[in-house]
């Protein structure tokens, strides 16, 4: 009487092996362009929700509300990607600065920056009261001539992009792809 095989073979073993080392080859790159389509597409959605909340904020409270790059939490950045975190704040009767929301700086902090107006120093996005841009942001960066290509934020991960542009009326949009 011979024994009874219960287990695989090594041949066995090897093809199972192999076949599921082809898929994984296959599987990793449509994976991080999934990954990097998720990143970009968070940090654009949650960059776009600080903006508007800082427009709708500006037309409640009857007050400019800005929008700055910030490391801290607590106070605006004068330089450095937007990607270190940012604050929407407007500021009360007695000038001081009153945080809305806080957003701490990302993983990646290099993969989110402005362009044009957005990318100098002391950047800031404000909204005034009937929820348009201050005029000396929108007057900086061209609206009168409704030029707002050279200016807006540009969101990077893995090889993808997305592009953020706010116009003189204060509509944000994104856009698929990096900013020309």
């Amino acid at each position: 009487m011979s024994p009874k095989n219960n287990g695989f073979s090594i041949i066995e073993v090897l093809i199972v092996v192999a076949i599921a080392a082809i898929l994984t080859a296959i599987a990793i790159p449509a994976f991080n362009v999934f990954i990097g389509n998720t990143r970009t597409s968070t940090v654009a959605n949650e960059f776009v929700s600080a903006l508007n909340l800082a427009r709708s904020e500006a037309m409640k409270r009857g007050v400019d509300v800005y929008v700055c790059r910030s490391s801290n939490g607590t106070s605006c950045a004068t330089g450095g990607d937007w990607g270190q975190g940012w604050l929407v704040y407007f500021t009360d009767e007695d000038n001081n600065d009153i945080p809305i929301r806080v957003r701490e700086g990302l993983k990646e902090p290099e993969s989110f920056g402005g362009f044009g107006y957005f990318d100098e120093d002391n950047a800031i996005i404000a909204f005034r009261p009937d929820g348009r841009l201050v005029k000396e942001v929108a007057d900086e960066i061209g609206y009168e001539e409704g030029d707002d290509a050279g200016h807006g934020f540009n969101v990077t991960s893995k090889g993808r992009s997305r592009c953020i542009r706010v116009n003189s009326a204060g509509r944000i949009r994104t856009e698929s792809g990096a900013c020309d």
